[in-house]
């Protein structure tokens, strides 16, 4: 079942990864540093805002879904949410208008933050919904569509001299257009007839889901902080070029090592679930288990392959203003997101299943004050590179107070033994590519160099026999053949 979903979601994710690291290449070249910078601190402002009002209930959509609609209630969980989301897109609204009265912000601004924070709420919290019953083509199809709309339209105004605003207007296109024919589709079909029961609401319900999910939310808003403030500091202390290159440096390694993370999260998490409520916690930490080596399996070589490569990655992807800075900070960028994922999609599934999560605040507030008090001191001193180092700290505090709460609440097994073998694969891989590293690369030669890198960690973790691998590929081909 996991393999199945992590295919599917790869396809999809993999396909919408793909997208978006090219919109990276092509945006680098087409903006200015000060320009992208610009656009990655309107991003960070639509994140934050998201984030502090809507991502609780996504949350609640996929921890709780499963369990009222075995039930027989899930329109009543779904009810309370729509009309909650309601009263949270009007103070949305009024606190806008307000916003405008007073001329503090420019219109357009305000219009392009208060349209793309609904667009992308209502995208994700519909993708939530069809992963938590399973829907991964559905799935699939919406994010590929809004990764592809969103690049289109924003080259196309980029072109007309939009800036930074045409990759804005691209994503609001890129998440409205898509489910606006999905619900022409469905309104075609007549199979939107059971949505008058979302106006069902419980008050009692609602108090619940808001224990259990604003202190996620405050958790959330905390990880913004350690990923997204030193973006906001660096632009006030040195300024909206240097953000540029920062962002770009978390942008795309993002765009690798956490979508890889979130591809096995997104089929793994849903199994988690299922598993604790039918089958009890050894079940769950069996399910938990397995997914740690899938996301140690996944992740790990990719981070090893952008340090080993970050020359070669920087300069046949990003544009020539980009390119020497990125190389520079890349490695531990790397490092960063890789502890950020595993932290986020391993070691938080102790307070997420052990319903706790208001504990899981603790490590992520701490890891902020520190990121926060580092970056005051190491951006003054070492720019973009003081920045980075901070996070790093940072996250290797959280993830270690997440692990030591966490294991007291709900235990979690990690499997040293596969991530041996893992970490052996990884640094024969590293070895192999960091002879081939250069700073003047061209995009089919980083092509071959990463077909070299994966085809020497397949056929080591092959050896090795990581996760039963072998076993594994026969019975995936077998059941093909079957098929």
């Amino acid at each position: 079942m996991l393999i199945r979903g992590f295919l599917s979601y790869f396809l999809t994710r993999g396909l919408t990864g793909i997208i978006n690291f090219l919109a990276i290449a092509l945006y680098t070249r087409a903006l200015s540093t000060s320009d992208y910078g610009e656009y990655a601190l309107i991003v960070a402002t639509v994140g934050f805002i998201n984030a502090l009002l809507f991502q609780w209930i996504r949350l609640v959509i996929l921890r709780f879904l499963p369990k009222y609609k075995k039930e027989g209630k899930e329109f009543l969980l779904l009810g309370t949410l729509f009309t909650t989301y309601l009263v949270i897109l009007l103070g949305i609204t009024l606190i806008s208008i307000v916003v405008l009265l007073t001329e503090i912000v420019p219109v357009h601004l305000v219009l392009c933050i208060v349209l793309l924070i609904i667009s992308q709420s209502i995208f994700e919290t519909i993708l939530e919904l069809l992963r938590s019953l399973l829907y991964s083509r559905i799935y699939g199809i919406l994010s590929v569509s809004k990764a592809t709309i969103s690049l289109l339209v924003a080259l196309f105004l980029i072109k007309m001299g939009f800036g930074s605003f045409g990759i804005v207007i691209g994503l609001l296109l890129g998440s409205s257009l898509p489910i606006i024919a999905l619900y022409v589709l469905l309104k075609k079909q007549e199979r939107l007839y059971e949505l008058k029961q979302l106006w069902n609401f419980n008050y009692s319900l609602l108090k619940e889901l808001l224990s259990y999910g604003l202190p996620l939310t405050s958790t959330l808003l905390l990880s913004f902080i350690m990923n997204q403030s030193d973006r906001l500091l660096i632009s006030w202390m040195i300024g909206k070029s240097e953000v540029g290159v920062y962002s770009v440096a978390y942008d795309l390694t993002q765009q690798t090592i956490i979508m890889l993370m979130m591809v096995v999260n997104l089929a793994a998490y849903p199994l988690c679930i299922r598993a604790l409520e039918n089958g009890g916690i050894e079940s769950a930490q069996r399910q938990v288990r397995e997914s740690a080596v899938a996301l140690l399996l996944i992740a790990f070589p990719a981070t090893v392959g952008i340090i080993a490569l970050s020359n070669s990655i920087s300069s046949s992807v990003l544009g020539r203003d980009f390119s020497a800075g990125v190389a520079d900070i890349m490695p531990i960028v790397a490092t960063s997101v890789l502890i950020q994922g595993m932290k986020s999609y391993y070691f938080d599934l102790s307070f997420q299943l052990g319903k706790k999560t208001v504990l899981q605040i603790w490590p992520v507030l701490f890891g902020s004050i520190v990121n926060i008090i580092l970056n005051l001191v190491l951006i003054p001193l070492y720019k973009s590179e003081g920045a980075v180092l901070a996070t790093l700290v940072s996250y290797i505090i959280a993830i270690v107070l997440s692990w030591k709460l966490g294991k007291k609440l709900f235990p979690l097994v990690f499997p040293f033994k596969e991530f041996i073998k893992i970490f052996v694969s990884s640094m024969v891989m590293m070895v192999s590519l960091s002879f081939w590293d250069s700073d003047n690369e061209t995009f089919y030669g980083l092509v071959l160099k990463v077909c070299l890198g994966v085809g020497i960690y397949f056929v080591t973790i092959y050896i090795f026999d990581v996760w039963k691998i072998r076993n594994r590929i026969k019975s995936f081909l077998a059941q093909t053949r079957e098929k």
